[in-house]
């Protein structure tokens, strides 16, 4: 009897595999890598649906950090995650290097703003960190920026780089895992595909505290690094940044009403020091005047 009911789970496991696949030929699109092995017996084989999805804004990005942005993206498209699979970020998107495709744009590290090969791809690991927290599945790694990001809101975000930090999570459901990426050089939208959901989520970020940023560090050019700043004029060369200390939240609800709510993180973003230059450079003009008046 129990035999006979793994075969029906398998025939039906197998049917709707086929049908996925079936369905991604028809439509031109790639056969999905597979994360882990298919462990066909004791699934509980159900319709496969759009369990949830994330978006993040990235139209103001400079053309470098919005090739980044699809580069990776498109590496996440179609990966299938076998019940009880873990998937890593940096698995399958791979290294950024200048050689895989990858363009120098703005990262983030220490707390500063520099320019690095494979700006953006964290805005693509934070997307899908907060599709894979709405989808219900398990969070096992994951790491904060060391400063907020303008793209999702703050203990939302998903930092990675190729060498020590990931992004990954188990599926934890009683079927695979299906991902869906696009990208469209103005909104990056991750969509998630299981078993229906029994419960759906909210995410909530709470600001702790703001951390006022530090006075700022003032400077005057006698290297002569800025040529043209007069004297009397001053440059901004790095704004100060307010800190903070926030929690996210995920709120589990259903039919409406909220059944549980739990804090999933605590980060602390630095505050930054800014940065003004005053200018040591004089105008030719301003030359001519004196030399006038000491000829008079």
């Amino acid at each position: 009897m129990k035999s006979a009911l793994k075969i029906k789970k398998l025939i039906k496991v197998l049917s709707l595999t086929l049908a996925l696949v079936f369905c991604l030929i028809e439509s031109g699109v790639a056969i999905p890598r597979i994360v882990g092995a298919m462990p066909f017996y004791d699934l509980k084989p159900k319709e496969i649906v759009l369990r949830a999805e994330f978006s993040t804004n990235y139209a103001s990005s400079t053309d470098e950090r919005k090739s980044n942005i699809k580069l990776a993206a498109s590496a996440l498209n179609n990966a299938f995650i076998d019940v009880g699979g873990e998937l890593s970020f940096n698995a399958i998107v791979g290294e950024r290097t200048v050689t895989r495709g990858y363009k120098s744009a703005k990262i983030i590290v220490n707390g500063e703003f520099i320019e690095g090969v494979g700006g953006g791809v964290c805005q693509v690991s934070t997307t899908l960190y907060n599709a894979a927290l709405l989808a219900g599945l398990k969070i096992t790694e994951y790491h904060a920026h060391s400063l907020p990001v303008s793209y999702v809101a703050r203990s939302f975000d998903a930092m990675v780089n190729s060498g020590s930090a990931d992004l990954k999570f188990i599926n934890n459901t009683d079927n695979p895992i299906y991902l869906k990426t696009y990208a469209n050089g103005e909104i990056l939208r991750i969509e998630v595909y299981g078993q229906p959901l029994e419960l759906t989520f909210e995410r909530k970020s709470v600001t702790i505290e703001e951390i006022p940023a530090p006075e700022y560090d003032e400077i005057y050019d006698d290297n002569g690094d800025y040529p043209e700043l007069y004297e009397g004029e001053r440059l901004f060369v790095k704004y100060g940044r307010a800190g903070y200390k926030s929690e996210g939240y995920l709120i589990a609800v259903k039919n409406g009403k909220t059944v549980k709510i739990r804090k999933i993180r605590s980060d602390y973003y630095k505050p930054v020091k800014g940065l003004i230059v005053h200018g040591r450079a004089v105008r030719l003009n301003d030359i001519d005047n004196e030399i006038c008046a000491e000829d008079i």
